[in-house]
């Protein structure tokens, strides 16, 4: 004998409603709607913050290779188009040119398009590494992201490298001062 199960019983079992389909994706909607501006001023910062490091780290690097060379070596930066550069040469180089040229970053060069989305301004545009005191031209460099975080990088004249947020927009980084 075949038992029959209650019609609402057999219509839940069947499936999702149209209804309940609708609520689903429109719930998840707005979620992603929330959380995906979050997660694009995440990869914004954090591009911003990778490309402070790495200009930092190659300052450093610059002034310890000038005192394991004995020799006087130059960072050029180039804020127009976003690169930056160390050669041998004192009076500095071009860091848009490839390495077979003579004004060229012959020991490193690192472009901005490595960083995407951000931009950089700096109130010097060469400093020089010597080697005997392991001092520098002072300076700092500012790199900012499109939606406006930005991380200064400053040089002492000691070949010092530091970092400070000039509008406080970044935590873990102390107010230029």
């Amino acid at each position: 004998m075949l038992v029959k199960a209650p019609i609402g019983r057999a219509a839940r079992l069947r499936g999702v409603t149209l209804l309940e389909l609708l609520i689903v994706v429109t719930i998840l909607a707005l979620l992603l709607g929330i959380a995906l501006p979050s997660a694009q001023d995440l990869i914004e910062r954090n591009r911003l913050k990778a490309a402070a490091h790495a200009l930092a780290e190659d300052l450093q690097w610059t002034r310890s290779e000038a005192i394991k060379r004995n020799r006087v070596l130059g960072f050029s930066v180039d804020t127009e188009h976003w690169c930056y550069g160390v050669t041998d040469r004192p009076t500095g180089c071009d860091c848009r040119l490839t390495p077979d040229s003579e004004e060229a970053c012959r020991i490193k060069r690192v472009l901005g398009e490595t960083f995407p989305g951000t931009r950089i301004t700096s109130t010097l545009s060469l400093t020089r590494f010597e080697p005997r005191r392991a001092t520098a031209i002072n300076g700092s460099l500012t790199l900012s992201s499109p939606s406006g975080a930005e991380i200064r990088v400053v040089l002492s004249r000691l070949g010092r490298v530091r970092f400070c947020t000039p509008n406080a927009g970044l935590p873990g980084y102390d107010a230029c001062g």
